[in-house]
């Protein structure tokens, strides 16, 4: 995104904020860390989501690599939530697929890789980087569906880039299959969006760091979406983005994109 860009998109969301009250405020402010997690649940949509993403990644060594895909995500009348990812650049990853199944007590996973010619389950891949990025299936299904949680805790509030934050630190729930132990979010008080995200592990290390920029938070169809998305391997010493190129929500998606023998189709 250009510096014209940014500005524009900051001026918007300036604009928003202003004349709106964010379209999913609570009367009065979340007190309790179940009630901010209630207010950032009220960005999600409410029933589908098709976002075109670009993830870029640079190594140790500064070599760079791009990828383009689209997401689709939808949620059923009970709640469930499935995700389907399909790379469309670059031309040796075009076609491959990626596709999860919110589940109890674990999520089903499949991938489609074309030289395959035919899906596969992943089983206990949860911390497998995704497409030689920083991002793991694991932080793609927590950027995308609820955390269940063993335990969630209020701390002090924070700032971030300037802006108030309210902080939470979550405990993901034992019984699921994760690579965390400790997850601390840093939730923006006017868009309920995290600015900044630690993820930890066994050994109380951090593991990863997910930054948004708050100038590249705005309101799609009345939710905040973060555009941009900044993930850290604090171990690895590597970087990865995610950067939303376009995002519609609760437009009708046919069924094939999350069906396990149709979804790596065209």
């Amino acid at each position: 995104m250009n510096r014209l860009a940014r500005s524009m998109l900051r001026a918007t969301c300036v604009a928003a904020a202003t004349l709106s009250v964010a379209g999913i405020a609570v009367a009065g402010e979340p007190d309790s860390a179940e009630e901010i997690r209630e207010c950032t649940r009220r960005n999600s949509p409410d029933s589908t989501s098709i976002q075109l993403i670009e993830l870029k990644s640079i190594d140790r060594a500064s070599g760079e690599r791009t990828m383009k895909s689209r997401l689709h995500w939808k949620k059923d009348d009970e709640g469930h939530v499935r995700l389907m990812i399909r790379v469309l650049a670059p031309p040796d990853l075009k076609g491959a697929s990626y596709l999860v199944i919110e589940n109890e007590p674990r999520d089903t996973v499949y991938v489609y890789l074309p030289a395959l010619g035919k899906p596969r389950r992943i089983v206990g891949g949860g911390a497998r980087a995704i497409w030689s990025t920083d991002f793991s299936y694991e932080d793609i299904r927590l950027l995308q569906m609820k955390t269940e949680v063993s335990d969630v805790e209020r701390l002090p509030d924070d700032e971030v880039a300037g802006r108030a934050t309210y902080v939470i630190a979550q405990q993901p729930d034992p019984e699921r299959e994760t690579g965390y132990t400790r997850i601390l979010s840093y939730i923006d008080k006017e868009t309920c969006v995290a600015l900044k995200t630690e993820y930890f592990e066994s050994n109380e290390q951090m593991r990863k760091r997910l930054m948004v920029d708050p100038a590249t938070v705005a309101q799609i169809s009345g939710k905040w979406i973060a555009h941009d998305l900044e993930m850290t391997d604090i171990r690895d010493d590597t970087q990865s983005w995610i950067e939303v190129k376009e995002i519609s929500i609760d437009e009708k998606i046919s069924s094939r994109y999350f069906n396990t023998v149709q979804f790596w189709g065209r």
